[in-house]
């Protein structure tokens, strides 16, 4: 049986350099990651504009509508919806609560990406945090000057046989 999705691209802007990962880029990833998958894909549904508010935006009002069958909504990072995991998990709690799931097709390594990923397994416990944040007191400034050069021979690779 294949297995059916909807999909969610919104625009993405990266940090403090403004940069965008596009709708169509992601769309592009989702189709692959689909075909690669066996995933039928029902519907797609985006949002040009990014707010924390993951609900309200008309693009998820009218994932949640569809009518089709389907069994994950794809995404291509968990960002596409929230950075921050509190407002994620009001959004993936509702997947949940229909009997749905959410799949990314980039596996990122930060915090959100990471709890997303677990969310739906089936012992799924929140991460617990692996560090402190040192008080204030206790974290101090250091200067780290910039090299003259910088050298990456060792990080080439040698001809197989040199």
């Amino acid at each position: 049986m294949t297995k059916k999705a909807v999909a969610y691209v919104s625009d993405i802007v990266l940090g403090q350099t403004g940069e965008v990962i596009g709708r169509e880029a992601q769309k592009q990833a989702i189709r692959r990651y689909a075909q690669d998958n066996g995933i039928e894909i029902a519907a797609f549904f985006e949002d040009e504009v990014y707010n924390e508010d993951i609900i309200s935006r008309p693009g998820i009002q009218q994932l949640l509508a569809c009518e089709e069958t389907w069994d994950c909504v794809l995404v291509e990072r968990v960002w596409s919806l929230s950075r921050q995991w509190p407002v994620l998990q009001t959004f993936l709690k509702e997947l949940q609560r229909r009997g749905r799931k959410l799949e990314a097709t980039s596996c990122l390594w930060d915090c959100v990406s990471q709890q997303a990923r677990h969310y739906f397994r089936p012992n799924y416990k929140p991460l617990a945090p692996v560090c402190t944040v040192p008080a204030l007191e206790q974290a101090y400034a250091a200067r780290v000057s910039r090299p003259a050069r910088l050298n990456f021979s060792l990080l080439k690779r040698r001809p197989a046989g040199a």
